[in-house]
């Protein structure tokens, strides 16, 4: 029996091993039979084995040569369809085809939070997800207004999806032990009126200059991304109903909603 691939640093990677909490994930994303089931990041196949035991098939996203070789061999095509790339090269909607995803994963760290912006980018494509991350990020995807963790993320995600918090995972639940809590988020798509695909870009553009200096009021960041028009960041804070004597943090997403409907183009 050949020897399990070494987890490697340069993915961030740290293998969930703990099988009370890869039934909890598994209870929490409930596949059925007949679903896309997509999961990233495998790595040696723990969340894939309890999926297979659901589902008939499944497709997985590794990057790490190794490990895709790994599940290789362990499942059939018809069991597994294994994607050696990163999980930021595929497009979800092109494997969602006309069924959206069911995804489940285990997020390394270091992509964690552009993962996050993809399933915005692409939410059309994603029937529900529960994906875990690190306790800090998964803070600033669920922030309420007026706390420090609250910020772009918490807009463009939460606008996107309703992401409700599950439970901790300790870092004995990994191999090797990360030195993070882990924290499963469970998504469920919003429809498509809370965020149109017109105002993923203004939003965006909006949510960087209003938070590009934390401590500086609206009006100073709104200014600054107007070329240092004071009048003309005053009329557009103005016309959206947004007192420039606040800090971004102090904003809900419903404001800057409107501020980048307004945005000059």
């Amino acid at each position: 029996m050949s020897a399990l691939p070494l987890p490697r640093r340069r993915f961030g990677q740290n293998f969930l091993t703990d099988r009370g909490v890869i039934g909890r994930i598994v209870a929490a994303l409930a596949p059925g039979a007949v679903e896309n089931v997509l999961e990233i990041g495998p790595g040696r196949g723990a969340l894939t084995e309890a999926l297979l035991a659901t589902v008939p098939h499944i497709s997985a996203i590794e990057i790490d040569r190794d490990l895709a070789a790994h599940l290789r061999s362990q499942y059939p095509e018809a069991q597994l369809r294994v994607i050696e790339t990163d999980v930021l090269d595929v497009s979800f909607s092109a494997l969602a085809g006309a069924l959206p995803l069911v995804i489940a994963g285990n997020l390394p760290y270091n992509i964690s939070k552009p993962v996050a912006m993809k399933l915005v980018v692409e939410r059309r494509a994603v029937s529900r997800a529960v994906l875990m991350f690190q306790r800090e990020v998964a803070g600033r995807l669920t922030a309420t207004v007026g706390t420090a963790a609250y910020g772009p993320l918490t807009v463009l995600a939460g606008r996107a999806y309703r992401i409700e918090r599950l439970f901790d995972i300790a870092p004995g639940a990994f191999h090797p032990r990360p030195q993070v809590v882990s924290t499963v988020t469970r998504w469920t798509p919003r429809n498509d009126e809370a965020l149109p695909e017109s105002l993923i870009a203004p939003l965006k553009t909006v949510l960087r200059a209003a938070f590009a200096r934390r401590r500086q009021t609206l009006q100073k960041n709104v200014r600054a991304a107007l070329s240092g028009d004071d009048t003309a960041a005053s009329a557009l804070l103005a016309q959206a109903g947004l007192d420039g004597g606040l800090r971004a943090e102090a904003v809900p997403p419903e404001g800057f909603v409107v501020l980048a409907r307004l945005w000059p183009a």
